[in-house]
């Protein structure tokens, strides 16, 4: 009996730390994209008309 249980808790703690380690990648992710997002913007509006700073990263 103690040694299902301690089978079934470290089930559940490895799919906890999955979960936690697909958000971290999914935020770094994301952050990428917006840090990419960003040096664009600025690398590139000195030359267009567009404003420098006005930035919508959706």
């Amino acid at each position: 009996m103690f040694k299902k249980t301690l089978v079934f808790l470290f089930i559940i703690q490895m799919l906890a730390s999955c979960n936690t380690v697909t958000g971290s990648i999914e935020g770094t992710g994301m952050g990428v994209v917006r840090d990419v997002k960003t040096v664009y913007h600025y690398s590139t509006c000195v030359f267009t008309r567009v404003q420098c700073g006005d930035l919508r990263l959706d």
